[in-house]
């Protein structure tokens, strides 16, 4: 818990001076891409705090019966979480997850948190239209958002690199301890609001207050970067 608490800093500034949503410029999604997020969640996916899984999601929408209107009424419930509108008094527990230490072979602890599983439906929805706009501006620099097999290609190009390394050149890896939890919430949210405007209002509604983190039977706030 110790481990946990110091993976999980403090709020390191306020938010107060953000701009306010404008729901009506949020991101809103067709039922044809709703289908589609429900069936990428991986099979065997874990369920957040309320213990819902991402199978009850499929098999409530491909219900015979029922399906489609399931997935209409989940399609107009995931709006109206991107449009920003989950009640504050909801958003701690629902952008909230699960929490789980992980041991890390060079020692200490991973946190992994496992969210709500139609706040993380939610989130794979925004995700999809995010990487497809920011793609052009990341590449050709880094290799890990919308680019197919970039972890691979760049193992290749290392070791290729490493096996024709001329003499007195060196290799330098570089690693952020704590990454995650190290950015800065209203840096993070101006540059949602300058890159990405129509998931302002989903990403403020998600961090602009402390979420609760369980770990057994005690809580953890987050307040500093994503989860």
């Amino acid at each position: 818990m110790q481990k946990l608490q110091e993976k999980h800093p403090p709020a390191s500034g306020g938010l107060d001076d953000l701009p306010d949503i404008n729901p009506d410029s949020a991101l809103s999604v067709a039922e044809i891409d709703m289908r589609q997020a429900v069936l990428s969640f991986p099979a065997g996916s874990s369920g957040g705090p309320d213990d819902m899984r991402p199978q009850h999601l499929k098999d409530m929408m491909l219900c015979r019966e029922s399906g489609t209107d399931f997935l209409a009424a989940l399609t107009g419930f995931t709006n109206v979480v991107l449009a920003g509108l989950c009640p504050k008094e909801v958003s701690p527990f629902f952008c909230g997850g699960r929490l789980l230490a992980m041991n890390k072979n060079s020692g200490g602890i991973r946190p992994i948190a496992v969210g709500v599983t139609l706040r993380r439906l939610a989130s794979k929805c925004a995700n999809t239209h995010g990487a497809a706009r920011m793609a052009p501006l990341f590449g050709p620099r880094q290799l890990g958002v919308r680019i197919r097999g970039g972890c691979e290609a760049a193992i290749h190009s290392a070791r290729r690199y490493l096996q024709s390394l001329a003499p007195d050149h060196i290799m330098v890896k570089l690693d952020f301890a704590n990454a995650f939890n190290s950015l800065h919430r209203s840096d993070m949210l101006l540059s949602v609001r300058d890159r990405l405007p129509e998931l302002y209002a989903f990403c403020l509604s998600s961090f602009s207050q402390p979420s609760f983190l369980y770990f057994g039977s005690q809580v953890i706030l987050s307040q500093e970067g994503p989860q």
